[in-house]
C-alpha cells in the first residue's frame, strides 16, 4: 500500500524505477544467455551438433553432403573435357586451340582437390584454431568472464544500476547486449555458411579447370578464407583489448569500451572482404591486359593458321 501512495506522490521516480528494474533484470538474463552462446562459438571453431567437441568436418551430415557433391563433380569430369574438346575442334582462336592440352592437367588437379576437400578445409579450420589458440595463450585466460563487456554486464554491476535507478547507465547496458546478440548470430550464420561452403568444395574444385567458371572458385574462395579467419583475428583483438584492463570497470566506461570492442569485432569480416576486393580488382586488370594482348595478337595467329 506505502507503493502505492509512494507512486501517486511520485509518478516519475515510480516509472523510473519500474523502467529500470525491468531493464536491469533482462540485461542480467540475457548476459548469461549471451555468455553461454559465446562460449560455444567464439574461442575455436568445432562442430556445434556434438559434445565433446570434435572436428568440424566431423559432422555426418555435412560429410556425407560433401561426400555426394564429389560424385557429382566426377561426373561432370566427362561433361568439361568434352566441352574443351569441341571447343578446341571448333573456335578458331589461340585460347581454344590449345584449350584441351592446358585444361588435361587442371582436370587432374581439380579431381584430386574435390575428392580431399573435406580435409584440406579441415586443415584450413585448424590453422585458425592454431592461430587463436596462439591467442587465448597469450597473457591471462581469456574466458567469457573475462570479456571487455563483462564488468558492465556482471551481476555487481546491474545490481548496483538497479539499486541506483540508472536508467543513463541502463541503456548502455541495453545496447552492449544488443550489440552482443548481434555477435552470437554473426557467429551462427558463419557456422551455417562454412557448412554450405564445405559441401559445395568439390564444386568448386571443378569450377578451376575453364576459365569460364574460374571466377566462381575465386569467389568461392575468398568468402572461404574470410569466414574462417575472422574467428582468429577477433580473437587477437579480444587479447589486446583484455590487456587494455578498461572493460574491468563496470560503469559508464566498461559498457562503452565493451560498446567500442564490439563494433570492432563486428567490422572484422567487412574488412576482410574488402581486403580481398582489392585482390579482385587487380586480377580483373590483369585479365583485361591479357585480353587486349589476344585481340593484338589475332590477326597474327589468324594469317599463321591459314598457312598452315
Amino acid at each position: 500500500m506505502s507503493g502505492l501512495i509512494d507512486g501517486l506522490r511520485d509518478p516519475l521516480g515510480a516509472v523510473l524505477h519500474l523502467l529500470t528494474g525491468v531493464l536491469s533484470h533482462f540485461i542480467g538474463t540475457a548476459g548469461g544467455d549471451l555468455n553461454s552462446a559465446l562460449s560455444r562459438y567464439l574461442f575455436s571453431t568445432v562442430d556445434p551438433s556434438a559434445f565433446p567437441p570434435r572436428a568440424f568436418t566431423a559432422n555426418a551430415a555435412v560429410a556425407h553432403l560433401n561426400g555426394g557433391l564429389v560424385i557429382a563433380a566426377d561426373v561432370l569430369v566427362g561433361a568439361v573435357v568434352l566441352f574443351t574438346s569441341l571447343r578446341s575442334m571448333f573456335e578458331h582462336t589461340l585460347r581454344a586451340r590449345y584449350a584441351l592440352k592446358y585444361a588435361l592437367p587442371r582436370v587432374m588437379v581439380a579431381v584430386a582437390m574435390a575428392h580431399a576437400s573435406l580435409f584440406l578445409t579441415q586443415m584450413a579450420i585448424d590453422l585458425n584454431n592454431a592461430l587463436g589458440g596462439v591467442a587465448l595463450s597469450l597473457g591471462g585466460p581469456l574466458s567469457v568472464d573475462s570479456m571487455p563487456w563483462s564488468g558492465a554486464l556482471s551481476p555487481v554491476a546491474v545490481s548496483a544500476m538497479q539499486a541506483s535507478q540508472d536508467l543513463f547507465h541502463a541503456i548502455f547496458a541495453l545496447a552492449l547486449v544488443v550489440a552482443l546478440v548481434i555477435l552470437v548470430l554473426s557467429y551462427v550464420v558463419r557456422t551455417a555458411l562454412l557448412e554450405i561452403l564445405i559441401v559445395l568444395a568439390p564444386l568448386a574444385a571443378l569450377c578451376t579447370v575453364l576459365p569460364d567458371t574460374r571466377g566462381y572458385a575465386r569467389h568461392w574462395l575468398r568468402l572461404f578464407l574470410v569466414t574462417v579467419f575472422m574467428q582468429a583475428l577477433q580473437l587477437i583483438i579480444l587479447r589486446v583489448a583484455t590487456a587494455g584492463g578498461l572493460g574491468d570497470a563496470g560503469g559508464i566506461t566498461g559498457s562503452l569500451y565493451g560498446l567500442a570492442t564490439l563494433w570492432i569485432l563486428l567490422k572484422v569480416p567487412g574488412t576482410l572482404h574488402t581486403a580481398t576486393q582489392f585482390e579482385s580488382r587487380a586480377h580483373m586488370a590483369a585479365r583485361q591486359v591479357e585480353r587486349s594482348v589476344q585481340r593484338a595478337l589475332a590477326p597474327a595467329h589468324r594469317a599463321a593458321h591459314r598457312a598452315t
